[in-house]
Formats: C-alpha cells, structure tokens, sequence
C-alpha cells in the first residue's frame, strides 16, 4: 500500500448505501472503455448490503470509501451464475456471486480488489457454500489476474449483461 495511506476493511452498513454508488458511478465514469463494468443501481447496492448478501468496503483513515466488493447470494435466481455452467439444482443452492468489484482510480495499484476478495471469502459461511462464482471483461486483465491468483479459474465465456461478452470464473471452497 502507498506510504501516506492507510486502508481498513469492513463490512458495509445501509448508511454507506450511497457514497458505494457513487464510488461505482466514479469508477464508470473514469473508464475509457464503458464495456468493462456494469454499474449496479442504489437499489441494488442496498438489497446487497443486508438481505441478499453484504458488501465489503475499503475505507481511508478519514473514513471515505476508496473500494468495495459486493458478495451475493442468487440462491434459485434465474441470474445465478451456476446455470451457465452447469450445475445442479443442488449445486446452484451453494452458489456465491463475487459480483461488483471497483476501486476508485487514485487508489489503485493498492492491491485493494484482492484484499477485499480475501475479506470477503473469509465471511463466507463455508458449510453453507460451495461454488464462489464471478464475471469478468475478457480483457479486463487486471482483475482477471486477481482473481487467477486467488485460486479462481476460467471455465466460460459467453454473452451477459446485454451483450457484454464475460468470462465466467469459479472457485470450488472444501
């Protein structure tokens, strides 16, 4: 991590809902090419907060959200992304989506995405899971490689998100 900055990780809480859509609209913003993420909608980012899975935030000391990973649980959701690859009804109940990943520009080149994947997993009721699923732009190469190094591996690539090609990754947990 850079010198002058000291970053904590926590699960977020409603009263964050806001400041991590607006840290996602900045990201998007920031991007040349738009294709390489998906923002979800306040909506989205509150449902996953509290009911369908939680959120994890990378805070500066002064309390401003630099990062976040959003962890959902699709259960039987038509989206979960274990239809895509084949899994069983039984299976797909133990799916976990590392779904929105984004980390503002200037703090970057942190290794954030990566520790809060690994703060994320941590959380993750291991009885109850099984399959930790995510997507990502093909050429998205820098988050390709964290979630490569954290022991995730590509098994398809196919049309989501309205056309949008992305590679689906997994991890199998136990």
């Amino acid at each position: 991590m850079n010198n002058q900055i000291t970053i904590m990780l926590r699960k977020a809480i409603m009263s964050d809902a806001e400041e991590i859509y607006k840290v996602m609209q900045k990201t998007l913003t920031a991007l040349e090419d738009k294709s390489l993420f998906v923002c979800d909608d306040l909506d989205y980012v509150k449902k996953h907060i509290e009911e369908e899975g939680f959120t994890v935030v990378a805070c500066t000391q002064t309390g401003c959200i630099a990062g976040s990973l959003t962890v959902r649980f699709p259960g039987d959701s038509e989206d979960n992304l274990g239809y895509d690859i084949g899994l069983s009804k039984e299976e797909r109940a133990m799916v976990v989506h590392m779904d929105s990943a984004v980390v503002l520009p200037e703090f970057r080149g942190n290794h954030l995405q990566g520790e809060m994947l690994k703060f994320a997993e941590e959380h993750i009721d291991t009885g109850r899971y099984r399959f930790l699923l995510t997507t990502i732009a093909p050429h998205n190469i820098p988050s390709q490689s964290t979630f490569l190094r954290a022991g995730y591996r590509e098994v398809l690539v196919k049309e989501k998100y309205g056309g949008l090609m992305r590679s689906i990754l997994l991890k199998k947990l136990g």
